[in-house]
């Protein structure tokens, strides 16, 4: 039932006369009716005049407990003779509300309701809501017989929110109860589900003192409404989480691009969302689970080499699809519909989990999402590149021409901008609007892209997708198999220096870094494969005995799943060269009893890991 419907029952409920029962306001969990209530319903119900009070049933456990609650309430409203009563009850303190508690250790609750004539109270003025109804600890038999004695003798309008679904969850035997006297205290069930385009804008009005923020969120509504809509996620309570996170963001981003602003917005949401629904939690604050990895050829890679092995399966007997992991979900759910809206910030995903904002980290992060001013280089290399050169005046196509020309010829340009540039310049040498042959052109191109390339800028995402499509063109096919040379050994050259990390991090003995590096690796096919096995043996070899014991399990824990060569088809060699060196040292040298178990454990766990390895590279023909 829509917002407006139930508003509207609830007024003709205040106007009818001499009513005899509650109305029962029934959502789930995080739905808002607590904040429909004070936001949509109180107003109305004001403006008839009616006296509010509210009462939350979380925890009350007695009926003496709640008879207390609804007496202080009740305070503010005393007539004149009620008052007079209870300054009579206040004689030994000043405090009045101090006296009325020392009055209900005295006596029954009820006496003292009865001796400043709160029986003969007029209780047709007053609106009572009672929240919480499914926290309630009182049985439910008492709960609503005692509210029953008001609305059904007093005539007071009563509204009552609760969760129906959880009330039975801790005590079924509730059931009986909850239905035998429901039927007699509540007139009328309201189920309420938010509508969340109508409520984004009263959520929003609570950061009115804000005026840039309050601002930015409603000009970008649609958006928010958007990401929330897909997800089918109108949990209020997630909804303001992420509201309340964004503008503490924000308050440490002022004057970024709004492109920046969309990213941290989009990312804020979706994290808010997992975390509140428990996907997340807070002692995994620092562990990122390869959240930043979740790019399109990433996960193209990661279905790429599952095919592959249900194709090498379908011989044998099926085994069971392998669980995805949560960066494989995690892309599916959110990322892959927004891929242009999607980067990783490690310092909002912190902040979001744990509540601390590291500001420094986040500006740091978004430096360097921030475009580089261009160079001259690079202006005209856009201006010339941007299929409007037929606009040009022809002293203006002329002096682009001639400077991007030099500046290709020098190196200026990232590799993998040559073929661009091959397609555009054999195109003007083919029609004639420059005086240089093809020939002339390769020998410039080939000249700079060399240059280019020692400045060791690797694209692999760009690389990625330019082999996925053949050239438009074969005069420019030379100049991609040279992108595609230098590329790979490029590539290469920086696996290895990536790959020494776990040598020098062996070398310093640190069992956290070394423990990051491994999560941060996860997903990285070439962390190990380039490592040379005698190496890494020389460097645990200086190791203590608990750094082996650590680096062991780091092992353990990198090839413990099924398909191990889906992840890691070229782990097998090191691992190998570093089982061969551990069985000679174990043959050829003394060692210690401990140190040599520690040793032989790790010897086995090779010898398991080398064998999987092995078997599904026999399987793949390799």
């Amino acid at each position: 039932m829509n917002s407006e419907n139930i508003a509207s029952i609830v007024v003709e409920y205040i106007e009818t006369q001499n009513t005899q029962y509650a109305l029962l306001l029934n959502g789930g969990w995080g739905t808002g009716k607590t904040f429909f209530w004070k936001d949509t319903l109180l107003p109305l119900i004001q403006k008839k005049n009616l006296d509010t009070i509210y009462i939350s049933l979380n925890g009350i456990k007695t009926i003496d407990a709640l008879q207390k609650q609804l007496f202080f309430k009740l305070i503010p409203y005393f007539d004149k003779a009620q008052n007079k009563t209870l300054k009579m009850l206040a004689t030994i303190s000043g405090n009045l509300i101090k006296s009325a508690s020392k009055a209900f250790i005295k006596v029954d609750p009820s006496d003292l309701f009865q001796g400043i004539g709160v029986d003969n109270f007029d209780f047709s003025k007053k609106f009572i809501c009672f929240d919480d109804l499914e926290r309630c600890r009182i049985p439910m038999k008492e709960l609503l017989g005692f509210i029953n004695g008001f609305v059904e003798h007093k005539n007071l309008k009563c509204l009552i929110l609760a969760d129906e679904d959880k009330i039975f969850e801790t005590d079924e035997n509730q059931k009986t109860n909850y239905y035998s006297i429901k039927e007699k205290v509540i007139g009328r069930v309201l189920n309420y589900k938010p509508e969340l385009k109508s409520v984004l804008p009263q959520l929003f009005n609570k950061y009115e003192n804000d005026n840039a923020f309050l601002l930015f969120l409603k000009k970008n509504e649609n958006y928010i409404f958007r990401i929330f809509d897909e997800q089918e996620e109108d949990n209020i309570r997630i909804i303001s989480f992420f509201l309340d996170s964004l503008q503490n963001i924000f308050k440490s981003t002022i004057d970024i691009e709004q492109e920046l602003k969309k990213e941290l917005l989009f990312l804020t949401a979706i994290l808010s969302v997992e975390f509140k629904r428990g996907f997340l939690k807070s002692n995994e604050s620092e562990d990122y689970k390869a959240l930043g990895n979740t790019t399109h050829f990433w996960y193209q890679e990661l279905e790429s080499d599952r095919l592959v092995v249900n194709i090498l399966s379908e011989k044998k007997e099926k085994e069971p699809e392998k669980e995805k992991t949560y960066a494989e979900t995690f892309y599916l759910k959110y990322v892959s519909n927004r891929l242009e809206d999607y980067h990783f910030y490690e310092s909002v995903y912190t902040y979001v989990l744990s509540g601390y904002l590291n500001v420094d980290k986040l500006s740091k992060e978004l430096e360097k999402r921030k475009p580089e001013q261009p160079t001259k280089e690079q202006d005209a290399f856009s201006n010339l590149m941007s299929y409007n050169f037929r606009k040009f005046t022809d002293d203006e196509f002329t002096t682009y021409t001639t400077d991007v020309l030099k500046y290709l010829e020098e190196g200026a340009y990232s590799m993998y901008s040559y073929e661009q540039l091959s397609g555009f310049y054999h195109f003007f040498a083919e029609k004639g609007l420059i005086d240089y042959t093809n020939d002339e052109i390769e020998k410039k191109l080939f000249t700079g892209i060399e240059i280019a390339s020692k400045k060791k800028e690797i694209d692999r995402r760009f690389y990625d997708n330019m082999i996925h499509f053949e050239v438009s063109n074969p005069i420019v096919q030379p100049i991609r198999d040279k992108i595609i040379e230098l590329h790979t050994a490029l590539d290469k050259e920086l696996i290895i220096e990536e790959s020494n990390q776990l040598i020098e991090v062996l070398a310093q003995e640190e069992y956290e870094k070394l423990n990051e590096l491994f999560k941060d690796k996860k997903f990285n096919k070439d962390f190990i494969a380039h490592l040379d096995g005698q190496v890494l043996f020389e460097a645990l070899k200086k190791n203590t005995n608990q750094y082996i014991t650590l680096f062991s399990n780091e092992i353990k824990e990198r090839y413990k799943h099924n398909n191990v060569t889906m992840f890691y088809p070229n782990d097998y060699e090191c691992l190998h060269q570093l089982r061969l060196s551990i069985q000679k040292h174990l043959k050829e040298d003394e060692i210690p009893t401990l140190r040599k178990f520690l040793w032989l454990e790790l010897e086995t766990l090779l010898n398991g890991t080398c064998e999987v390895l092995k078997k599904d590279d026999a399987k793949l023909g390799i």
